[in-house]
């Protein structure tokens, strides 16, 4: 990242940067100048170009002290934030990055490739996404994203939010995995709308065109600011593509079976 405008709030030096978003939007990012190096790992990877100066309409304003995730100039900035807030202020780019998007549509689920084709997954957060593309990696599988599938509405096409996984520990901690590989846009093979079954039972069936539009759109960031472009680029995948719904055992398990069905429904 290149070096950003400095200020001082009283006697804290802090580096400023701006977001701009793909609708001409701003964000300013305003932290230490020791932490510019991790704000760097946590900068979205698409859709928000880092700025010296404000451009547009600055819709949002973010930092860190050494509790949580801060306005700044409003609670004094710090140099040793915890993970939590490092965690939270990412997801803030994150989301001001994909729900600004003008050309991409974002679904909120994960995307796994397999001979070719993608599994696409949505759920909500800690719907289980990352435990079963952690599980996929490990069966061998490519992992393109565990938080968004991008959607290409003119073509049907989906490429993959590269950011690492983030797996929750049993101390409360975050530890980071970097699995997500890059790709070039592809074809999504079988869209599987599961959820945890905690007993190990697991049982999904499959469903109608109709209702993978309703869930897919359902975890659609742009479904309400870009109504036009979230269904096209939803109907553009449900039209031809096998989907399924219900519950799934373990990761292990399911994604085992669920990368078995994407192949056998190409056959």
């Amino acid at each position: 990242m290149a070096s950003g405008a400095v200020s001082s709030v009283g006697d804290v030096e802090l580096e400023r940067f701006w977001g701009i978003a793909e609708n001409g939007e701003s964000i300013e990012v305003a932290v230490m100048a020791s932490l510019v190096d991790e704000l760097d790992r946590r900068w979205p990877p698409l859709g928000l170009v880092r700025s010296r100066e404000p451009d547009g309409t600055v819709s949002g304003r973010v930092g860190l002290s050494n509790e949580w995730i801060i306005v700044p100039d409003t609670v004094e900035s710090g140099d040793r934030p915890p993970p939590v807030a490092w965690d939270l202020l990412e997801s803030t780019l994150t989301l001001f990055a994909v729900s600004r998007l003008t050309r991409l549509v974002a679904v909120h689920s994960a995307a796994i490739a397999h001979n070719g084709r993608v599994l696409v997954v949505p759920a909500v957060s800690e719907g289980g996404k990352s435990t079963l593309s952690i599980a996929a990696v490990a069966a061998g599988a490519l992992l393109l994203s565990d938080e968004y599938t991008l959607i290409d509405p003119g073509t049907g096409l989906v490429t993959g939010w590269r950011r690492p996984v983030r797996r929750r520990c049993g101390d409360g901690t975050t530890e980071r995995l970097d699995l997500v590989v890059p790709s070039q846009p592809m074809v999504v093979g079988l869209i599987a709308a599961v959820t945890y079954d905690p007993s190990g039972q697991g049982t999904w069936s499959p469903v109608s065109p109709a209702e993978a539009t309703t869930t897919l759109l359902a975890h659609t960031v742009c479904a309400r600011s870009r109504p036009d472009d979230a269904l096209d680029a939803v109907l553009a995948i449900t039209r031809t593509t096998p989907a399924v719904a219900g519950h799934r055992p373990d990761a292990s398990t399911a994604i085992e079976a669920l990368l078995d069905l994407m192949d056998q429904s190409q056959s």
